[in-house]
């Protein structure tokens, strides 16, 4: 038979992770760790980019466009790796306007 106490005092350092994350006492653990220490601002930017790349994607497979569908992949993925905001910024900017430009 299972010990289940072992799975509950994992669920108890979960609980604690979050706590302390919540409180903001250490950014390495807890949820602040889940979102690699991103600013909210960063966040709503890969929201939309994400959003404007599922666009581009769904458009240009419905047109058979691979370049738009591509740049749509690409809006998507790439915000993931940039941590700075202003660089963010422009690189989902440039990715955007880039099927109407080249």
């Amino acid at each position: 038979m299972a010990d289940t106490s072992q799975g509950l005092s994992d669920l108890g350092d979960v609980a604690v992770k979050l706590q302390a994350a919540a409180a903001g006492s250490d950014p390495t653990t807890g949820l602040g760790s889940l979102l690699g220490n991103m600013s909210m601002t960063a966040i709503c930017i890969n929201i939309l980019a994400g959003l404007i790349g599922t666009a581009y994607f769904m458009y240009g497979r419905k047109t058979c466009n691979i370049k738009i569908v591509c740049w749509g992949v690409a809006l998507c993925v790439v915000p993931c790796f940039i941590g700075n905001t202003i660089l963010l910024t422009i690189a989902c900017i440039a990715m955007a306007a880039a099927p109407f430009v080249i």
